[in-house]
């Protein structure tokens, strides 16, 4: 599940080292940047996931995580091969489809692995995917463009291909490595919280009662976390372009160092995250996810403003306790909505806290830094300023929900069970 999670997201965040390029190619503005990051992928990843994801809960997880892994490296690799920019928007929209089935499947099989007070480190290893796919993208894809430089490469059936183009290609093809693993995963069987087979397939009606009975702790929960998500996609998608612009690097230097961030920082703050969750679980906290959120976005509004400024060196350091700080969430998030949700109903949540994430984030996020430096400001140098609009803003809403949220979630979990 952390490999595949790894390549799903490697080949989602490729893109943002390839602005600059991509932008040249096809006379993009950075706001048309902004939502091919975004909207290409966030709209299609809704329409799909929901339905996916209710499939899942009724049916073979890994079976349909296998079919979703063609489809996105497939995808993948058609990006390299867009002439223009509706086909490259139209192999972004496939990669999303094919990516949707991940998370609803793979946190959903996670869960009958592990009981609740294991649940948070389980989920926080398999978050590890995140950081190592980012890093993939920034140090590989970024090392790869600048060693291509502005040379053409010739291959079989392919042609000649731009460098940016060659970046894509090869990120779908190293996706293709985990088709034969995802066979070996093993279909675990359903279980409720007391360790027996869980209820059969229940209605939507049962899923919306259930949800509608704990609204305040499911909806806290999802919104607060998506709501970090929103800022920290914006930061994913804009900050190699704001090393570049403000600071100099180039686009290989920006690539291999946040990439470097990505692949010891995140992972770090992903552990003790987990960790510290589940021993406040341990310690009779039902709440102790939103706690860790909570404490998480709240520094995140520091290191936001940090990464902003014209000190490259305060800039890096910003970056480093995003990185860190940010690791915290991703894991906690999925465990929390395991406690509050029975067995067959956990992918579907999974899918609504990832639709109105990304709808949220992906979309949202992105397009507005966009949006600023092109309308407001008029000027891609200003894409500091942008940046410092939007993700301080995002994660301090970020805490006022997750604290919001807090009371109901201790209702309904209560001393949570080993």
């Amino acid at each position: 599940m952390l490999l595949a999670f790894a390549f799903n997201f490697m080949d989602r965040t490729v893109i943002s080292v390839l602005v600059t390029p991509l932008e040249r190619q096809f006379g993009m503005s950075d706001t048309v940047m902004g939502a091919l990051q975004g909207a290409a992928f966030a709209v299609v990843y809704v329409l799909c996931g929901l339905p996916l994801a209710r499939l899942a809960d009724k049916g073979n997880r890994r079976n349909l995580l296998f079919c979703g892994t063609v489809a996105w490296c497939v995808a993948t690799g058609c990006s390299g091969l867009a002439n223009n920019i509706v086909e490259l928007f139209a192999a972004r929209s496939v990669v999303a489809m094919g990516e949707s089935v991940v998370m609803p499947c793979a946190v959903s099989i996670i869960a009958d692995y592990f009981p609740p007070l294991q649940r948070a480190k389980a989920m926080s290893v398999f978050s590890l995917g995140i950081y190592l796919g980012s890093a993939l993208a920034l140090g590989g894809g970024g090392t790869l463009l600048s060693r291509l430089g502005t040379t053409q490469i010739r291959l079989p059936l392919l042609g000649l291909l731009r460098p940016w183009s060659v970046v894509f290609i090869v990120a779908g093809v190293l996706g293709c490595v985990l088709l034969p693993l995802v066979l070996t995963v093993r279909e675990p069987p359903r279980l409720a919280e007391d360790g027996r087979t869980a209820a059969e397939r229940p209605s939507l009606r049962d899923v919306g009662d259930e949800l509608r009975h704990k609204y305040r702790a499911v909806f806290g929960t999802i919104v607060g976390f998506a709501l970090i998500g929103l800022a920290a996609s914006t930061l994913q998608a804009w900050l190699p372009t704001l090393f570049v612009r403000t600071h100099g690097w180039d686009i290989g230097m920006a690539g291999r160092r946040l990439g470097l961030m990505t692949i010891t920082l995140a992972p770090i703050g992903a552990i003790i995250g987990g960790v510290l969750a589940d021993r406040l679980a341990v310690a009779g906290r039902g709440d102790s996810k939103l706690i860790v959120g909570l404490f998480s976005a709240l520094v995140c509004v520091g290191a936001s403003i940090v990464v902003t400024m014209k000190s490259v060196v305060a800039a890096a350091l910003g970056a480093g306790v995003l990185y860190l700080m940010v690791g915290f969430d991703f894991g906690i998030v999925q465990a929390a909505l395991a406690e509050l949700m029975p067995n067959r109903m956990r992918a579907l949540t999974s899918a609504i806290y990832f639709s109105i994430s990304n709808l949220v984030a992906a979309t949202l996020g992105p397009l507005l830094v966009g949006v600023l430096n092109d309308d407001v400001f008029h000027a891609p140098s200003m894409i500091g300023h942008s940046l410092r609009i939007v993700a301080p803003l995002a994660f301090a809403a970020a805490a006022v929900v997750l604290a919001w949220g807090r009371p109901a979630v201790r209702a309904v979990v209560g001393t949570v069970r080993g």
